[in-house]
């Protein structure tokens, strides 16, 4: 038995699949999608919120040139 190589928490009895149903679900969202495009929705939902919710952490994140939040340490 090998655990999922993307979430690492489900085994997999089917070694030749590859990912556990929720990241297979996932690799087809981005099949349909682009990467990019994934990543952007994830960072919007998540990042954004947690900096809502946390207002503290507003000086520490800028926008970048393509639009994506970033530590501000990274840019710099």
């Amino acid at each position: 038995m090998f655990s999922c190589p993307l979430c690492r928490e489900e085994w997999l009895l089917l070694t030749f699949k590859g990912l556990c149903p929720s990241c297979d679900k996932i690799r087809f969202i981005m099949s349909c999608y682009s990467q990019s495009k994934v990543l952007e929705v994830l960072e919007k939902v998540f990042l954004i919120s947690k900096l809502k919710d946390d207002e503290k952490n507003e000086d520490k994140y800028i926008k970048d040139i393509d639009g994506s939040w970033k530590l501000k340490e990274e840019i710099e």
